[in-house]
């Protein structure tokens, strides 16, 4: 304290750096602004000029509002990891199940008539149900081994970056607004079944959380995977055709992309995250879609 007085009785002033603060960057920041300042040595404090001591506080103290929740936590990144690829792989095989039951597309069988994508129910009847329905029916077995094989691998990883119970959350959400999208702006009447928009939700929930989380040193090279996933997957679909809906695909990207943003800077989002959450949130996705199946069978 005696020294910090005689400096000030020099025209110096002290600025002490807080606990988990780096001197050297709160000295880049006042040579940012253009203050004058010095370094102490022993990595605690930093001397300004007595007529900048004002000017220096209220900059950095911007400096630390402005960047008081970066980095920001991953929680999920470091204690999920172990535990959340289990349910995606019975979710899948439950899909499997499921297909043996209906089987392949047929507008007459019951499944297909009451849960399939049919823009005109949905828009003219309130039939909203279909468009949750909707993931759980597949056109034919490729459809059915793309969605699973190829949308597992991709859920799984997604699953084991946020959780498995809010990765089934957002991208059961995902699908059922990219499929809400498609048919508002189809200009015609329009059928289609498959869980690949939900699955083109989980790329654009990576892509998302790759972006704002910088969940990789090199963001761009980290996007490219969940993108070679989403080709590959058009690529068993086919790139067009009757069973191949792009635009659900495109407005589930999209919609996941917003999402996975969401997912990594908003406070509640990343709070869900933490491995308590999981089953709770799991077990309302499966709830979403049952409930869906019950409006659409009453």
């Amino acid at each position: 304290m005696t020294e910090q007085s005689d400096l000030y009785e020099k025209g110096i002033a002290v600025i002490t750096a807080e606990p988990d603060e780096h001197l050297e960057t709160l000295s880049l920041v006042l040579s940012a602004v253009g203050i004058d300042h010095g370094l102490d040595p022993s990595g605690e404090h930093l001397f300004v000029p007595i007529d900048l001591e004002q000017a220096a506080r209220f900059e950095l103290e911007q400096y630390r509002l402005e960047n008081r929740d970066w980095p920001l936590s991953t929680p999920a990144s470091h204690s999920l990891t172990k535990g959340q690829t289990f349910p995606t792989l019975l979710a899948m095989t439950m899909l499997v199940f499921w297909y043996g039951h209906t089987g392949p597309w047929s507008s007459a069988h019951l499944w297909y008539a009451r849960g399939m994508i049919d823009s005109v129910a949905i828009l003219e009847r309130d039939e909203w149900w279909r468009l949750f329905t909707a993931l759980t029916l597949h056109a034919d077995l490729a459809h059915l081994l793309g969605n699973s094989f190829l949308g597992g691998v991709i859920i799984c990883l997604l699953s084991r970056t946020i959780g498995y119970g809010l990765a089934w959350m957002l991208l059961i959400l995902s699908g059922g607004a990219g499929n809400f999208c498609n048919i508002v702006l189809r200009q015609s009447m329009h059928l289609s079944v498959g869980f690949s928009t939900a699955v083109f939700g989980a790329i654009g929930l990576l892509i998302g959380l790759t972006v704002s989380r910088g969940l990789s040193p090199r963001p761009h090279r980290a996007v490219l995977l969940p993108l070679g996933a989403g080709g590959a997957l058009l690529a068993v679909l086919g790139a067009g055709g009757e069973q191949t809906d792009l635009g659900a695909h495109f407005f589930g990207c999209m919609i996941g992309t917003v999402l996975g943003l969401l997912t990594g800077v908003v406070r509640i989002f990343r709070k869900l995250q933490s491995y308590r959450w999981q089953p709770y949130l799991f077990l309302m996705a499966l709830l979403m879609l049952f409930f869906s199946w019950f409006a659409a069978l009453r």
